[in-house]
């Protein structure tokens, strides 16, 4: 399993390409089989610095309606915490690789199976990172104590309004990266970054030497030239979910690789 650090991933490709490219996937969508063909194809290609899986719950309040209805699909096909390390276990040992793997997900899921048992079964497969999209980084700084035993970072979301105090917190706490979410709101493709997004990024990087990535509505290769002037690493979702949807029956591993090349180079 890989070794490299999820901080040290961005920074490396930041440093290389300008930017760090973080895509999302649903896990099990548009079916576990695909969705793992998908990640294995992103780090064969060497499309990502890290890779985000998310885990799918029925109330995604985080997610507009694109990944949202992944999460619903994949539900249906009985994906859980389980069945998604279950791919990242696949994933990890399908060839030698430096793409560290991040999951992303909800508090009532993790509760359920419990904390220790969470992070236990995330570190067998070689889980680097953890983020929790619905519980305060008051709350997930207190997962760190159980998360840092079996050496997997807790990553902080920081909100386009936050105030300068939960950014401090926010630096202060993190690891892995600091994601600054780009949009007022839930996750999906929109026309432009918003202006407030530099300004945000410019000052959480005052307060820590982490990378600072930005995710929620980058889906265009302007959106990334943008990034690549202020930020370290760029979250791409919902346009990896759309791609996904609007794909033809096998060839959705074939679409989403040129979509990213497109997207990054």
């Amino acid at each position: 399993m890989n070794k490299i650090s999820i901080s040290s991933s961005i920074l490396e490709a930041k440093e290389k390409e300008g930017i760090g490219i973080i895509p999302f996937l649903t896990s099990g969508y548009p079916s576990v089989k695909e969705s793992e063909e998908i990640v294995k194809a992103l780090i064969k290609e060497g499309l990502a610095s890290a890779i985000e899986i998310g885990i799918p719950f029925s109330d995604p309040i985080a997610e507009g309606k694109t990944i949202q209805k992944s999460s619903s699909i994949a539900l249906e096909n009985g994906v859980d915490i389980n069945t998604t390390l279950n791919s990242i276990e696949k994933i990890n040992s399908f060839k030698s690789h430096n793409v560290p793997i991040i999951t992303m997900g909800y508090y009532n899921p993790i509760l359920k199976m419990g904390l220790k048992n969470f992070f236990s079964a995330s570190s067998n497969v070689g889980v680097k990172g953890v983020i929790v999209a619905d519980v305060p980084n008051e709350e997930l700084q207190k997962m760190q104590e159980i998360a840092n035993n079996y050496s997997i970072d807790t990553i902080p979301l920081v909100p386009l309004n936050a105030s300068q105090e939960r950014v401090n917190h926010a630096c202060e706490m993190g690891q892995g990266f600091i994601y600054c979410v780009s949009v007022l709101g839930v996750t999906g493709t929109r026309e432009a970054l918003s202006k407030d997004v530099e300004k945000k990024v410019n000052t959480v990087k005052e307060k820590t030497d982490l990378p600072v990535a930005v995710g929620f509505g980058i889906s265009r290769p302007s959106h990334i030239e943008e990034l690549k002037k202020f930020a370290d690493g760029a979250v791409i979702g919902s346009a990896i979910i759309d791609v996904i949807m609007e794909s033809k029956k096998n060839d959705s591993v074939d679409r989403v690789i040129d979509f990213i090349s497109k997207l990054s180079k």
